[in-house]
């Protein structure tokens, strides 16, 4: 059982240092196209279940494998790294939408082209004119 639980532990940190390289380079189509697998094998990982049992002979020696707590503690490093990447990539993603909403004109500022693209200049109503025929 602990061999397939570090076969699992060992192809999620695969993916996620994966999906980080990614991050870092700023590839986000790449990320994107990670997502499948990211998820089944995170939903593998969830569905570890991994029993341990001490050697009665041996009170010293691990109850499961001495890769086990490297690859966890190596997994957790990974994960933290992904979190804060995608945190990063986020703020990033924000401030892009931020910078091309605040470059389009403000509701009240429209502009006199038609949808055919032609112009209408403005109408000015400041006054009325009223002409009398005698």
């Amino acid at each position: 059982m602990t061999d397939q639980a570090l076969a699992v532990i060992e192809k999620a940190n695969a993916l996620l240092e994966e999906e980080n390289s990614f991050l870092q380079e700023g590839n986000v189509p790449a990320v994107m196209a990670l997502l499948k697998r990211k998820e089944a094998v995170l939903a593998q990982l969830n569905d570890l279940t991994i029993h341990c049992r001490k050697a009665s002979e041996d009170p010293e020696k691990p109850c499961c494998s001495e890769e086990l707590p490297l690859a966890s503690e190596k997994l957790n490093r990974t994960i933290e790294n992904n979190r804060a990447l995608l945190q990063q990539a986020m703020i990033a993603q924000k401030h892009i939408v931020q910078l091309l909403t605040s470059s389009l004109s403000p509701p009240g500022n429209k502009t006199h082209y038609c949808k055919n693209g032609s112009y209408n200049a403005p109408r000015s109503s400041t006054g009325n004119a009223y002409r009398k025929n005698i």
